[in-house]
């Protein structure tokens, strides 16, 4: 498939993954602020495998840029007595929450058993036919799922699909309309093949989480290929692709296993609660006075 991300978004994520890695560990160092170091080996293992991927030297150099960046505003921070109060200790107990959070799924998705080049062959040669068609798909990119709802509200409303991804879209065919070009099974990451190959053509799917962002997609075409290909030339694809699958089936059956583990409550009153709180805040209108005839609209679930 064609690249999925571009230089902008692959900077922003390792900028984020370099924060705070400014102690000095084993290994040759890349980069200095006064004590403070950073090593080949923090710098790497800092950046996500599918991000490494698609880095030249010039972004890795970029990413080190932005790690000195950062490490001289934290030093001054820290001497100007910026590393305390409860709004950073508030983001230091999320950011630990989140990281915790991280190590037990890739913990877990790394007990699943591998999958045997003959269960690829076993699904190839049930799915043979479906390796040969093509499908041109037109795709937009977004960071988060706050863009990713604008822009699917805008494709609803009948905005042409070219223009939203030339206005939303961060991914390299932006300027093209969101134009990939013909895929086939196997050219894709596994959350987009399974919706690419659903969709009829002139469909536009959902949302689309992946480890790039958010996803829309559109089939413009379909045709049949030419000839049958080997499962030589696809098994790379298909082991990928079943790797993919059953750590996502494995991660959806543990969530649902947890959730029943647990006591979970979301407390949608509090919610509404403190919704119409903040608006009233904010506008200086009560509910009260609202009820009263005035327009303004609370956010309620």
């Amino acid at each position: 498939m064609k690249a999925l991300v571009v230089v902008a978004t692959v900077l922003a994520a390792v900028f984020v993954g370099l924060v705070g890695c400014g102690g000095g560990s084993d290994g040759s160092t890349v980069a200095r602020v006064g004590s403070s170091q950073l090593s080949v080996a923090d710098f790497y293992a800092s950046i996500p495998e599918q991000h490494l991927a698609v880095m030249t030297l010039e972004d890795q150099q970029e990413a080190i840029n932005n790690w000195v960046k950062t490490e001289l505003f934290y030093q001054e921070g820290r001497r100007l007595g910026y590393g305390s109060g409860d709004d950073i200790e508030r983001r230091v107990l999320e950011i630990e929450r989140e990281l915790v959070a991280e190590a037990c799924i890739r913990h877990r998705l790394d007990e699943i058993a591998a999958v045997t080049e003959e269960d690829a062959q076993a699904y190839f040669e049930d799915h043979r036919n479906e390796y040969a068609i093509q499908v041109r798909l037109a795709h937009i990119l977004v960071r988060n799922p706050e863009e990713a709802a604008r822009a699917l509200a805008q494709l609803e409303t009948g905005s042409p699909f070219e223009s939203v991804a030339q206005s939303y879209s961060i991914d390299q065919t932006a300027s093209l309309g969101g134009d990939l070009g013909y895929v086939r099974r196997g050219e894709m990451i596994h959350e987009l093949e399974e919706a690419a190959f659903a969709l009829k053509v002139g469909e536009v799917s959902t949302v689309i989480a992946s480890g790039y962002g958010y996803h829309i997609i559109k089939v413009l075409d379909r045709h049949p290929g030419a000839g049958q290909p080997s499962f030589e030339s696809k098994s790379a694809a298909v082991m990928n692709f079943l790797t993919s699958k059953q750590r996502r089936e494995a991660f959806d059956s543990w969530l649902v296993e947890l959730e029943d583990r647990a006591v979970v409550v979301i407390d949608t009153a509090a919610l509404r609660q403190a919704s119409r709180e903040r608006v009233d805040e904010d506008t200086g209108v009560s509910e009260g006075d609202a009820a009263e005839g005035d327009t303004t609209e609370f956010i309620a679930p």
